[in-house]
């Protein structure tokens, strides 16, 4: 009876210590590399902005999504800012062209932005994000 107590005993604190190896923190932060460096401030919902550099939005260098059943994908060099609003279970972009124009377009909202801070890798995913501004082509 106490050989198969202690087992047992054994057995549940064997099986906290290991629940307890994912206790480290977060994973680090990866971003991917975008083809072109370019540089814009997300605000988040909570009025948080962050200017980041190597922008991208999973990986890419446009904004993409639906405009009625079509799909439009529109490079960053287009874009002076991008606002979203959640309607109806649907992420609205309202986008600013650089040419003063006005764009809108539903997104997938499991888009992440990601960037790089000066102190260190940033990402945020898109249904967070209240604005984007797109600052242009960092110089390399």
């Amino acid at each position: 009876m106490k050989r198969g107590a202690a087992l047992g005993v054994f057995c549940l604190l064997w099986l906290c210590l290991v629940a307890m190896g994912g206790l480290g923190g977060p994973s680090p932060v990866s971003v991917p590399e975008p083809s072109r460096n370019f540089a814009a401030t997300i605000v988040d919902q909570s009025g948080i902005s962050s200017r980041v550099e190597k922008f991208s939005l999973d990986g890419r260098i446009a904004l993409s999504g639906k405009v009625g059943i079509g799909q439009v994908s529109i490079d960053f060099e287009q874009i002076n800012t991008i606002e979203f609003i959640l309607d109806d279970k649907e992420l609205n972009a309202k986008v600013v062209l650089a040419d003063g124009q006005p764009a809108s377009l539903i997104v997938d909202n499991a888009l992440t932005c990601y960037g790089r801070l000066p102190y260190g890798n940033f990402t945020i995913g898109v249904e967070d994000v209240r604005s984007i501004t797109l600052h242009g082509r960092v110089k390399e």
